[in-house]
């Protein structure tokens, strides 16, 4: 069993130590950084727009086509008086997504919470917006609602995510 445990260790130490929390996005203008256990399954950190999406461990959700996901994504602008506009389109499409209705306990003015379906699912999304320098940038986390999810796991999801945005202050 000892010579099973190491390599085993090893291995395990090297997943952790390889576990990426820092990002950048738009040749070093947007930085932010996530927990060591979401794992970014698409990365376009080229062009523009620029985009990482995490997926978020879910294990409510295994199985299932259903998965927890944040996204950080960026535009640039030509100027920041654009912003307003940017804002406007992202909301303007959210509305447009299958099963939108605003969640309207949430007052802050600059996130947009609302419920979409995806499938058979619904949806809690959680849009904030920012500016750095020219770009544009939108956090956008989303989790499936399912029965089984324990109120403690949304509640760190919704917390995790609202570290991503104070990280890029």
């Amino acid at each position: 069993m000892k010579i099973l445990a190491l390599p085993l260790a090893f291995l395990s130490l090297a997943a952790f130590a390889q576990a990426k929390t820092d990002y950048a996005l738009n040749a070093g203008q947007v930085h932010f950084r996530v927990p060591p256990d979401w794992s970014a399954i698409m990365v376009k950190d080229d062009g523009d727009p620029q985009a990482v999406i995490f997926q978020v461990p879910d294990t409510t959700a295994q199985g299932s086509e259903d998965t927890a996901s944040v996204t950080v994504k960026t535009r640039s602008l030509k100027a920041s008086g654009d912003f307003q506009g940017f804002v406007t389109d992202e909301f303007e499409r959210s509305k447009g997504q299958a099963g939108y209705e605003t969640d309207s306990t949430t007052k802050d003015s600059s996130s947009h919470n609302y419920f979409v379906m995806r499938s058979k699912t619904r949806y809690h999304v959680h849009d904030t917006y920012q500016l750095a320098g020219n770009v544009a940038v939108i956090v956008r986390c989303q989790r499936p609602i399912l029965d089984g999810t324990p109120k403690e796991w949304s509640d760190r999801f919704d917390a995790s995510c609202a570290s991503v945005v104070a990280s890029m202050k």
